[in-house]
Order: C-alpha cells, then structure tokens, then sequence
C-alpha cells in the first residue's frame, strides 16, 4: 500500500506541547468573534456545530455544572479565570439543557477539533497547520481496520498516527471489542485525519501540573523532561513504549529496538526501530555500543523541557527549530547555525563511508554491493537476500548502527556524542570483516547532496518496509 497523507483543515497543535497564552476572548455564550487563526475561524467553529444547536441560547458554565459536576475540575483553570466557560468550547446549551442529546451540543468528533482552540489560540493554531501534526500518515490506521490483531492490538500503529484513535481506544481493557477499534479507526480515517489534536497534549479541563519548559502550567497531559527510559528499553513491547510517561517521547522513541546480536540475527528482515527514535538518540540508548566509555545524554537531554526546549521555542507549534529562539543562552544563532552545518556534514560523510564499506563487503561477497542489507528491504530494490546466516553478526550491527543514525533523522544534531561513537563502533565491526582493507575509491568522489541522497533512500526503503511488514 502506497503512503498517503491527510492535511486535516479542523484538527488541532501537536504531540509535543508548550505553553498556550490564553486569552478572555471565550467568554461566557459560544462562538469567539475574533482573535482566531484566520478570519474563518468563527464560520469554521459555528460549522461544527449539530443542527439542534444552531438556534441554542447560552445558559451559562453553572448550569453545565449542575449536571457535568466531574467536570468541575475546569474552575481551576486558566481557562476559568479568563471567563473561557463551557460554552466557549462546546456552544450555546439552551436545547441541551431543555432536552439532553449529542444531536444539540457539541460533542465527540467535532468537540476535539482545532477548530475549537483557534478561537482564542489563534497563533498556536495557525503555526499548527504548517506542522505535520496536522498530517496523517493513513496507512497504518487503515491497517489498524483490515488487521485489527497485528496493527491494532500487536503493534498499536494507530496510537501514534492518529489522535482520535489514541483517546478513544483503550487497549488495556479486556473489554474493547474487535468492532470498536475498527470503529474508531474509520472515524480517524474519515473525519479526524491529523496526528495529533489539541486534547492530545493538553487537558482542556483540569490543571495537570505538569509544568511547560518555563515552568508555567499548560494543562499538559504528561511531563515533557523525563531521564527514566525503563519503558523505551531495548526489547520493550508495543503495550509498553506507547504509554512512555514523556509527552513527545510516548510516539517518539525507538519501539522498542534491540541491538543484542540474538536480536540482530533474529531479525534481519528490517531495521528494528521505526523513524521516532529521536528520543532513543537523545538519551543514547538502543545502539550496538560494544563496551568502552559511552557519553549517552548531552546537553540536549538535560535542557530543562528536552524535545520542547528547542522545538518549541518561543512556544512556536510548527516546531520547527528556530535558532534565534530555540538555542539561547548556549548558543549564538551564528553559532548554532554554524555548529549544526559542520556536524551534520561530519555525520552524513560517515555515514557514506559506512554504507561504502558495506557495499565493498557485499561485493566481495556475493557480487553485488546491495547485499548487506535488510531483506525487505533488498526486495524493495527487486533483488534477493542471501541466507542470512551468511552475514556475518559484524555486518549485522553495523547495519543496526546505519540506520538508528539515519531512521533518527537530526544527523547527530540529538546527541553528537552517541552518533558519532555509533560510527566507531559500526566501522570496527566493518574493518574487521573487511581486514582493513582500503576501500575502493570508484570512479569519482561523491558530493554532499549524493551521499545524502543516497542516505535518504535507504531511509525511505525502511519506512516503506514498516507498512509491508509490520
């Protein structure tokens, strides 16, 4: 199955979450007549509403209360403070009160829109349509409904590629049906396409104390500095890494890969881990590290907010870093630009001499340059695997090593320090096959841009493998 993308215009700001200036543009009564994302934003929120609510008067927040009292937890917000009351969020209650049904308030599906926060959050929710929060990689949920064993229950794909299925399917209750995941996965699929909404990050009813990077309270569901990895292990299962206690790092981290060779000869159909192992990098855990002194965590893993301090600077939710914001006090934005330049070329030239020593084994080996790799890989290029107990355990962990590198994505930006102990390792093991043999030069030396092209490939082959073999 192809990979396909959703650009969700209704959904909603990020897995990873910052702070949210909050603003009395709500108030008591439904739809906010500015300060939104867009000048739409208003006819957007009012196009939400059921057809029992379009003629609904206010009623006010204590009348809601007299009924949704679990929900009282929302007077202490600082939604409730600025006067952002019930109706803000779910509209006028007039029919509602008169005669209770999902048919005149706005619930479900519609409640967990964007579309809802914009209103006041309008920044947040303009920076969020450029992010790929705001996109859904389909093919795993629609997998999750054809394979509801394997995606939804084994691998739980659907938990980190879609936010509505992520809040509505609890798969550690024996009483979640078979008929509800589908469920719940072909409404992700067709009228909740992004990967994350608002309510994902952020408890839009109760304080958390789970505090931004600044120290402000943002409602966050889970904390977003941890240095406790026990559930991102190596070895760990799906039932375990998805409920990862980080708010980033619960869909950012390594599923689990496992770099002992038991593992590595077991499993040489694909990369073990999928492209969210940034976290994984970040800690420095999950590798083949072969003894010696290992520097796991820099700077990067002890900065107060990890993943959010530099990808949400400014509390920006493209997070995209940027350096002006992102990299202060500890670096300049010339310095880190620079800083970031040098690394990744330096990573992305020893990556190349990695895969070129590789290459140079497979040729000696079997003729043919391609045959170090993973058999799904191989596949994708219309090639077949050897038998591959006749890789020897050095190829394999310095395949591992390749792409825990190149799947990470940051090109050693994450942890310099790991990425490049990585590479050591990974060339030993690859110069003791190849008994330090000079590798062949070929015809002309590459530049930049094509030892990144062909790093990419290799990525984009192992992606395309996770769907095919998950």
């Amino acid at each position: 199955m192809s990979r396909k993308w959703f650009l969700s215009l209704l959904a909603a700001v990020p897995l990873v979450a910052g702070t949210l200036v909050l603003q009395s543009c709500g108030g008591e009564g439904g739809a906010v007549m500015n300060g939104g994302g867009d000048d739409s934003i208003t006819k957007q929120f009012l196009a939400l509403l059921p057809d029992g609510q379009k003629d609904a008067k206010p009623v006010g927040s204590a009348k809601c209360l007299e009924c949704h009292d679990g929900k009282a937890t929302w007077q202490d917000t600082k939604h409730a403070s600025v006067g952002v009351g019930c109706e803000s969020c779910h509209g006028p209650g007039g029919n509602h009160i008169a005669n209770p049904s999902s048919d005149n308030i706005l619930s479900g599906l519609n409640s967990e829109s964007a579309v809802v926060c914009g209103q006041c959050h309008g920044p947040s929710f303009d920076e969020w349509h450029k992010s790929a929060h705001a996109e859904m990689i389909v093919d795993p949920v629609e997998e999750t409904i054809t394979n509801v064993t394997g995606f939804g229950r084994n691998s739980r794909c659907a938990v980190c590629h879609s936010g509505w299925y992520a809040r509505h399917v609890n798969l550690d209750d024996p009483a979640t049906t078979d008929d509800k995941i589908r469920e719940v996965a072909e409404e992700a699929v067709q009228h909740a396409p992004y990967t994350a909404t608002c309510v994902n990050c952020h408890s839009p009813h109760r304080v958390t104390g789970n505090l931004t990077a600044e120290g402000k309270e943002a409602q966050l569901r889970k904390p977003v500095f941890s240095t406790d990895t026990t559930q991102i292990a190596p070895g760990t299962n799906a039932a375990t890494f998805t409920k990862f206690n980080h708010l980033c790092a619960q869909c950012h981290n390594g599923r689990g890969t496992n770099p002992a060779d038991a593992s590595l000869n077991s499993g040489t159909a694909r990369p073990s881990m999928h492209d969210s192992n940034q976290f994984n990098m970040l800690m420095g855990l999950g590798a083949v590290e072969s003894g010696g002194p290992v520097v796991r965590a820099g700077a990067h893993a002890t900065a107060e907010g990890q993943c959010s301090k530099c990808h949400m600077g400014g509390g920006s939710h493209t997070f995209t870093v940027k350096v002006d914001q992102a990299c202060a006090p500890c670096h300049t934005p010339a310095d880190a630009t620079s800083r970031t330049a040098t690394l990744k070329n330096e990573i992305v030239n020893g990556l190349y001499q990695l895969k070129t020593k590789m290459q140079a084994w497979a040729q000696g080996r079997f003729g043919d340059k391609d045959l170090w790799d993973y058999t799904a890989l191989l596949s994708a290029l219309g090639k077949t695997a050897p038998p591959q107990a006749q890789v020897p355990i050095e190829v394999k962990r310095a395949r591992h090593n390749y792409y825990f590198i190149v799947r990470e994505a940051s090109l050693g930006v994450h942890n310099p320090h790991y990425a490049r102990h990585l590479l050591t390792v990974a060339n030993d093991n690859m110069d003791a096959v190849l008994g330090r043999a000079p590798v062949g030069a070929g015809a002309r030396l590459a530049t930049f841009q094509e030892k990144l092209a062909s790093i990419l490939d290799d990525k984009k082959r192992a992606s395309q493998a996770d769907m095919a073999n998950e």
